[in-house]
């Protein structure tokens, strides 16, 4: 159950921290979503840009015309090796080169504002371009603005350095960098500067007169692999052939151009190497073919020479089938070598097409040495005949084919189309994809609130204030005279005070004569009855460490409760700066005191009356110049005096002890003086410091008082408090609107 109790408390404490914290948390906010709005409003507009590709199953006419030399033409790519391809230099760079990505030229915007505005601008006939947001800056480009550069040679010295094109008259121009200028040109023609070694050819120029753009001419390498960097190339789906080529830039047609000619390059480079494949085995076909028709020639010719000689001889059946089988084994030798001879422009000699190839080689000669042998058993004029005629069939059976194969692959080469389809090439994008405005806007307000929640935590964390009475007296010796609870009816008082509206009384007593913040002002009275029996009179002095921390309330609310036991009670305002005690009671602040001292009223003119019988009050009067020096006056004195006679006591509010010396010169009147504390408010130093500052002006502080004892969070209670450990700003400013000053 103790668990439990305290796991609620700190519960409640947390929330009462951030509840007094709302505002601050609600600054924050403000700021961060502000920020959000002006990054949203003046961030870049980043446009995407995206095109599929398919790379489909490779299955060409070339295959059929070759039959299995096909293998020799190459396989289909994985899509791994697409994607590589799609981003290589040499696909990247035909890009660049194209659309001439190495030459930067835009226009120069004022710094933060000047883009958003240009962005938003809407050219029209009569005024193409903007006018400057402020005269003198017609230097940079407000909307409207545009430069067409097909040529940009620098020398080496200035690539990549930014050179700035002035707009001039009637479609001219002049470069310079560095403040010195380096060439001067006019728009649609090619300028030359052997000075600078500088060369530009201005296609377009739309600008005011003095407006500049900014020119960069970069690496080629260097453009190359930033634009490699920013493509994005992923396949859509696993296996599926499908790629997506996309990127993302500030302008939607550059961006646009940029996908497109990727694709459009990667899918001619795929059909030029399908062609280059076809192409060399046609070459090497029609290398072989002339050697193939001197053979067949050369060889028939051999053959009629020895029938001419023999007289007209035939083959018998015998010596027909060995031919069959010598021309068929031949043959398959010679193609296995023009195989081989063509896998070995590819291929080295231990690569496993070679090998298969060599092995079915050896398994043809083993078979051309069998038929050899039945040969040799034949007649000799046989054998010739043999011979000779295998050599006819076996050179014109090779040279048909390769014929053949050359026609199919001259098809085959003009109907090349690759394996590569554009499915969808890159459209112009309408809408930006960054930045996302809601998002950021959302994104803001959650840092926002989480920022302000750890600033209150954090301000919290640092801020040691005490809230435990028993501190002060373990640490300082003062005791406790009261604890008063925290109101939130005196804060709604307080509230329509500020603002003019409060009706009725302003007297918690009066409001709420039963709540517990009034009973702890009674068990107050009852300890100052003790506390004042060695006093040395019946004044008693209200005073804190810094402003805001309830002492008018205590002040006016003490002496509602002491007078209605019966005793005559007058409250004094000596804070001659900010008083504000006037308003507790629904009256004037002049005259007052202060007029009574200087003479310019009198007691009667000053004292004045409550709705609560036997309580009078004396208000702060008009603001002196002087606060300290009017104090000091032996007027003061005397006054205080004969309020000490003709009343039981006297409460006098006064201005803070670290922040002005008032207190410790009104103190030496009281017989009692009180350290009025806000719970949770004031480090222990800020306490003992001020104990110590009134007792070195001769004023002991008999006790403390606690107000707004278990506020949430330890909150405002309607005033408006700034602590930094000695030093303060306590002059009274008055502001006309309004009679009665805030607090």
């Amino acid at each position: 159950m103790d668990a439990a109790g305290d796991d609620e408390i700190d519960l409640r404490e947390l929330l009462g921290i951030v509840l007094a914290g709302w505002p601050l948390i609600a600054i924050t906010a403000a700021v961060v979503i502000a920020l959000g709005v002006l990054y949203a409003w003046a961030a870049p507009r980043i446009y995407s840009a995206d095109a599929l590709i398919q790379v489909e199953q490779d299955s060409s006419a070339m295959d059929a015309a070759l039959g299995d030399m096909s293998d020799l033409l190459g396989k289909e790519s994985p899509v791994t090796a697409e994607v590589e391809l799609l981003k290589s230099r040499m696909i990247v760079g035909q890009v660049v080169d194209d659309l001439r990505l190495t030459i930067h030229a835009e226009p120069s915007y004022f710094p933060v504002i000047g883009r958003p505005l240009a962005r938003r601008y809407v050219p029209t006939p009569d005024a193409p371009v903007s006018e400057p947001l402020i005269g003198g800056l017609r230097r940079f480009a407000w909307g409207g603005e545009s430069i067409g550069i097909t040529a940009l040679e620098v020398p080496r010295s200035l690539i990549g350095k930014s050179l700035i094109l002035q707009a001039l008259m009637d479609q001219t121009f002049r470069i310079f960098y560095d403040g010195n200028v380096l060439l001067q040109g006019k728009v649609g023609e090619r300028v030359q500067s052997a000075d600078s070694g500088l060369t530009v050819f201005v296609q377009s120029l739309v600008a005011a007169p003095g407006t500049e753009f900014e020119l960069r001419r970069d690496e080629r390498i260097t453009t190359i692999s930033g634009l490699t960097q920013q493509l994005k190339v992923v396949e859509k789906g696993k296996d599926s052939g499908i790629l997506s080529v996309s990127l993302e830039g500030r302008d939607p047609d550059l961006t646009r151009d940029i996908v497109n000619h990727q694709v459009n390059a990667y899918q001619r480079q795929n059909v030029e190497r399908k062609s280059a494949e076809a192409e060399q085995t046609l070459e090497f076909l029609n290398n072989q073919l002339p050697n193939l028709r001197a053979d067949v020639e050369s060889s028939e010719a051999a053959l009629n020479n020895y029938r001419l000689k023999q007289g007209s001889a035939d083959l018998s059946m015998e010596t027909q089938l060995v031919l069959q089988q010598s021309v068929e084994l031949e043959t398959s030798r010679v193609s296995l070598e023009q195989k081989r001879e063509e896998a070995l422009q590819r291929f080295t000699a231990s690569h496993p097409m070679i090998q298969a190839i060599d092995r079915q080689l050896a398994q043809v000669r083993d078979e051309q040495s069998s038929i050899t042998n039945q040969v040799k058993k034949l007649p000799e004029t046989q054998q010739e005949l043999l011979r000779l005629s295998r050599d006819v069939e076996v050179n014109t059976t090779l040279y048909t084919q390769l014929l053949n194969s050359a026609q199919e692959l001259q098809v085959v080469k003009a109907g090349t189309v690759g394996n590569v389809r554009i499915v969808d090439h890159a459209l112009t994008a309408i809408e930006p994809t960054k930045p996302k405005v809601a998002l950021v806007l959302a994104l803001s307000g959650v840092l926002g609130l989480f920022l302000g929640l750890v600033v209150v935590f954090v301000r919290r964390a640092l801020h040691s204030g005490v809230d435990d009475p028993a501190a002060v007296e373990n640490g300082l010796g003062l005791p406790t005279y009261c604890a008063i609870p925290y109101s939130q009816l005196q804060q709604r008082i307080n509230r329509m005070i500020k603002r003019g509206r409060a009706v009725g009384s302003r007297l918690l007593a009066t409001t709420d004569p039963n709540g517990t913040t009034i009973e702890a002002l009674r068990s107050l009275r009852t300890a100052l009855h003790f506390g004042q029996i060695e006093a040395k009179n019946n004044i008693v002095m209200l005073t804190g460490p810094s402003p805001g921390l309830g002492k008018s309330f205590v002040a006016s609310n003490l002496g509602a409760v002491l007078a209605t036991s019966g005793k005559r009670i007058v409250v004094v305002d000596l804070d001659l700066r900010r008083g504000r005690l006037h308003e507790y009671f629904s009256g004037d602040r002049a005259p007052g005191i202060s007029d009574l001292i200087a003479g310019s009223a009198s007691l009667t003119d000053v004292l004045n009356p409550t709705s609560v019988d036997n309580l009078h009050f004396i208000p702060t009067g008009t603001i002196p110049p002087n606060p300290a020096e009017l104090l000091l006056s032996d007027k003061l004195g005397e006054l205080l005096a004969f309020l000490s006679s003709k009343y039981d006591t006297v409460i006098i509010d006064t201005p803070p002890v670290l922040a002005v010396t008032d207190a410790a010169v009104v103190g030496r009147f009281a017989g009692t003086t009180l350290l009025v504390l806000k719970a949770g408010e004031h480090p222990l130093r800020a306490i003992d410091d001020t104990v110590k500052r009134l007792l070195s002006a001769g004023v002991a502080v008999r006790g403390t008082i606690f107000n707004q004892v278990g506020r949430q969070g330890q909150g405002r209670y309607g005033y408006k408090y700034g602590y930094s450990y000695g030093y303060y700003n306590y002059d009274y400013k008055p502001k006309a609107s309004k009679k009665s000053p805030a607090a």
